[in-house]
């Protein structure tokens, strides 16, 4: 069997190879996620929304806007005001988004979200259950919001 030396370690070759592909894999994970929050920058209004399936009313999407900026957010409902951090991982099916408020009346908890980023389209499935990713974007229950964004023009 081929070995490999590192210092007065002997380590076999295919070690070293699941090793290489492993930090390959996460370095690209990380491009990806970075190259990902690039596209959600701007600012983004709720055009259609559902809380286990019934409609929340236009006037009310009207009055709130989200900002991202890199891997942070700012989320505005008429004079309440939301801020946080969110991370991506497009590599999964369907893409997730963990949201971290940390101001506004959801500091400190965490939602584990799936989205789709069309343009300047953006779907996101909200669990209000903690611990619990919601599998598709039907808000069948009273525990999934689904809100469909349109990115303003500035």
């Amino acid at each position: 069997m081929n070995r490999f030396i590192i210092g007065s370690r002997t380590f076999p070759i295919f070690l070293i190879a699941v090793l290489h592909t492993c930090l390959s894999i996460s370095s690209t994970f990380a491009a990806d996620a970075a190259e990902e929050l690039k596209l959600f920058s701007g600012t983004w209004q709720p055009k259609e929304a559902s809380l286990g399936g019934n409609i929340i009313d236009k006037a009310v999407l009207d009055k709130a806007k989200v900002v991202f900026d890199k891997d942070k957010y700012t989320l505005t409902i008429d004079e309440k005001v939301e801020q946080g951090s969110f991370t991506v991982d497009p590599m999964k099916s369907p893409k997730t988004m963990d949201i971290y408020p940390t101001s506004g009346d959801n500091n400190g908890k965490t939602f584990w979200t799936i989205y789709e980023l069309d343009g300047d389209k953006l779907t996101v499935s909200y669990s209000l259950t903690a611990g619990v990713r919601p599998e598709d974007f039907k808000p069948l229950s009273n525990t999934l919001l689904v809100v469909k964004y349109e990115r303003l023009k500035e």
